[in-house]
């Protein structure tokens, strides 16, 4: 009978665990430079703006009024 070796299980989940806590600092640290949140606001804005145009644009070939 195999006897599962608990010091080598818990050391490679801690492993584990490490590697993703140091993917994730990087990937903030990454998006911090980078400033990806500004650039997905600025984006949206602009999606946003082209969806109210396009409302707009609607609006005036059908002749509806608000």
């Amino acid at each position: 009978m195999t006897l599962i070796n608990k010091e080598k299980v818990l050391n490679g989940v801690e492993k584990a665990v490490d590697a993703a806590n140091t993917a994730a600092d990087r990937a903030s640290s990454y998006a911090k430079e980078k400033e990806l949140d500004k650039k997905a606001k600025d984006v949206m804005k602009g999606v946003g703006d082209g969806i109210k145009l396009a409302g707009e644009k609607i609006e005036e070939a059908f002749g509806i009024r608000q």
